[in-house]
């Protein structure tokens, strides 16, 4: 009765959607239960970083201003530059509709995301098979938007928002294949460059790997050889264009991180060691989630999609017309995940622009996640539809349990006789549960493999990143926040307390001299920052770190820090006596080539910033007279200061702000240029006499790369919609 209801009334697609809703919502069950619930395990990334920087973000653009530069933490840096930023990521506009963001919002965030995963790969799937029936290419979706990848990082917002894209691009791919229009390479764009826009570099060039491969891969027939090549230079043309507001100015940003310099060493970190590819077959033999992991190496993905998934995935290669690219795929996934165990991810290291400025190679295994889950697909329907091969399909289902109980041996063996921690128990109950997985299979057959795997991937998944835990904790704003904003700015404050959050000034609005560590910080300021010696020391006084937020009754600093606030329950605040002002006249040089040579300097013993200023130029001034001279702001927003400044000797006006290209300088309206100061800061030549000085934040790359972008967006509208018009035109 309900099968010919279904039948009649609603529509397979429906059906499959509504279930792969169904499930998330189930996987993500703390979201529904709210209360103290929250996701991730310890709040990670989501907490920490995403969540404070998207409240950011969504508060400027409500008072419609584009937030190109952050004045709170690390005393200054880009915003819109920064590629974990995702600023103009369309979901991340809408939420400036309403700046006050809750955790909650970010966690349903995490949930629609994951839904798109799945639904994304169902129509892939579905396109890709062309199967009638709803259950293969629902296999594929479950099996991919619950894989490790996105369990993992269920708590980083934009890795999990940058891989949702993958089955969308790999769809839009093949109906390129099939049609070979401009207006579906046009259609292929938007994937791609949401992905792009969610702000993660890494994985945006992770799911670009299936696209060139199966791109390379079409070449093979000549008949169309020429039209394709020209499609998807069309494709990758428009996509860095319409991406181009986003991505130069990060390419910029990135010439000034510690990425720029990273070694080998640092991008084939947190890499899969062999012995972790077993957990493709299990994520339990090794203790999933953070409570859990015991081996001694860094806890990465380990590519588990579901035993069921992989089985299912071998019956798969059976259909030899779509096997050959997803292997390769799959392959490239194990091959540059497991790091410098081959040559492979060092030569990528070595040769393709951009990739020595990332880390983490275990990410990668997300391609062969999404290879195995679409061949997952193809094995269920091969299933259903070679009813002659029962004998050989449970002959597959023998060699897989027993490779799969002799992988997770070996890979125990190996992982125990290196760290003598091993947790003996997760071997014998990954055993049970894959033996147990295995037997269902047998006994369920194809009718009900999707519902065993919705069980294996939840079961599995669905518990080990929730927490009991209050994220507003750290962001609280307490009496101490309140006495800070009264104090009359600039100041900056140095947070050492462990009642804050690291991020907390950017909730707050409060400038500091610190944050959360972000491999985009720019590198000569966070190089000066970790060589200051001590709180009280010329180069920390420079910092214009005026208020020392400090645990209760904990002092964290020397004599010269003065207590002056302790009605806050968690926190003291102390003045810190020696805190020079933002901007200073300094009427002495000491004129060097080399940013080491400016290192050098300012760790001199007898250097004071008070009395000198390390110029990285060759305009030299000594023995200037501070009489009559004065400084003052007229005007001091985020992007924008105005100051009055007076002095009797040619001098240089110093500001402790991060020296950082897009940075202009007039005075008395005529344009000037900053030099480098002090190793990482910036500062103006001023000639004496009385004169205005305005600097802004007005970076040139980005009103060129914001040009390109409407160029390319306006390509993609015309494309899209002249086969809509000419329709229209030939009707009339």
């Amino acid at each position: 009765m309900l099968d010919s209801i279904t039948k009649k009334h609603l529509h397979p697609h429906v059906i499959a959607i509504s279930i792969i809703i169904l499930t998330t919502i189930i996987f993500f069950w703390p979201l529904l239960i709210g209360g103290d619930w929250h996701i991730p395990y310890e709040g990670g990334d989501l907490e920490s970083f995403i969540w404070p920087s998207y409240r950011f973000a969504a508060g400027r653009l409500h008072t419609d201003t584009i937030p190109l530069w952050n004045p709170y933490l690390h005393s200054g840096s880009p915003y819109a530059a920064d590629n974990q930023s995702g600023l103009f990521y369309p979901p991340n506009l809408i939420l400036a509709i309403s700046p006050d963001i809750s955790y909650r919002t970010m966690e349903w965030l995490v949930f629609i995301h994951v839904f798109i995963a799945g639904s994304g790969m169902y129509f892939a799937a579905s396109h890709h098979y062309k199967a009638k029936d709803i259950r293969p290419p629902l296999v594929a979706a479950l099996a991919f938007q619950f894989s490790s990848v996105f369990v993992t990082h269920i708590g980083n917002l934009n890795i999990i928002a940058s891989a949702s894209y993958l089955p969308w691009i790999w769809l839009c791919t093949l109906r390129l294949r099939d049609t070979q229009t401009l207006t579906t390479a046009s259609f292929l764009v938007i994937p791609l460059s949401l992905s792009i826009f969610s702000g993660h570099a890494q994985m945006s060039l992770i799911v670009c790997i299936p696209i060139f491969i199966y791109a390379i891969w079409q070449l093979k027939i000549k008949e169309t050889r020429l039209k394709w090549l020209g499609l998807m230079s069309y494709t990758a043309v428009l996509t860095i264009g319409l991406s181009a507001v986003f991505v130069l100015p990060s390419i910029e940003m990135s010439q000034y991180t510690h990425r720029a310099s990273f070694t080998y060493d640092d991008a084939s970190s947190f890499a899969i060691p062999i012995e972790g590819l077993a957990g493709i077959i299990s994520p339990l033999l090794f203790g999933r989630g953070a409570a859990h992991f015991w081996p001694g190496w860094d806890r990465v993905e380990l590519g588990f999609a579901g035993l069921t998934t992989l089985f299912l995935a071998i019956l798969g290669i059976h259909i030899k017309t779509v096997r050959t690219p997803l292997l390769l795929i799959a392959v490239v996934g194990v091959i540059v995940a497991i790091g410098n165990a081959t040559p492979v991810h060092k030569l990528m290291y070595n040769y393709i622009p951009g990739f020595s400025l990332l880390r983490v190679p275990a990410r990668f295994i997300l391609l062969t996640n999404f290879s195995i889950s679409m061949l997952a697909c193809a094995g269920l329907h091969y299933w259903q539809t070679d009813t002659s091969s029962i004998k050989r399909i449970m002959k597959y289902l023998l060699i897989t349990t027993i490779v799969a109980i002799i992988a997770l041996v070996i890979a125990w063996a190996v992982a125990s006789h290196k760290y003598p921690n091993s947790n003996s128990g997760t071997l014998t109950i990954t055993m049970i549960i894959c033996l147990a997985t295995l037997l269902l299979i047998k006994l369920a057959g194809p009718r009900w493999i999707v519902l065993i795997l919705a069980i294996e991937l939840m079961a599995l998944g669905a518990w080990i990143e929730i927490d009991h835990r209050n994220p507003d904790k750290g962001y609280t704003e307490g009496p101490a926040v309140k006495f800070l904003k009264t104090q009359p700015a600039p100041y900056r404050i140095d947070v050492a307390t462990s009642s804050w959050q690291p991020n907390a000034p950017l909730v707050h609005e409060i400038e500091s001299i610190g944050g959360l560590h972000n491999p985009m910080t720019i590198s000569h300021y966070d190089n000066y920052y970790w060589s200051v010696n001590h709180r009280g020391s010329p180069q920390y006084n420079f910092l214009n770190a005026k208020f020392l937020v400090a645990d209760k009754d904990k002092p964290a600093a020397d004599a010269s820090f003065i207590p002056i606030y302790d009605k806050d329950p968690h926190v003291d605040i102390y003045l810190n006596t020696n805190s020079l002002p933002r901007i200073n006249l300094i009427y002495n040089t000491i004129n060097v080539v080399t940013e080491l040579e400016a290192f050098d300097a300012i760790h001199s013993p007898n250097f004071d910033p008070l009395q000198a200023v390390v110029i990285q130029d060759d305009k030299k001034i000594n023995s200037g007279s501070t009489d009559q001279s004065s400084l003052s702001y007229t005007e001091y927003t985020s992007h924008s200061r105005k100051i009055h400044a007076i002095t009797k000797s040619d001098a240089y006006l110093v500001f402790s702000e991060v020296w950082y290209p897009g940075w202009s300088v007039t005075i008395d309206g005529a344009p000037s240029e900053f030099s480098r100061a002090n190793y990482a800061f910036r500062a103006v030549y001023l000639p004496a006499g009385e004169h205005i000085v305005h600097t802004e934040f007005k970076p040139q790359i980005w009103y060129v790369s914001l040009g390109i972008s409407i160029f390319a967006l306006l390509i993609i509208i015309l494309t899209i919609s002249s086969p809509y018009l000419i329709k229209q035109s030939n009707i009339r």
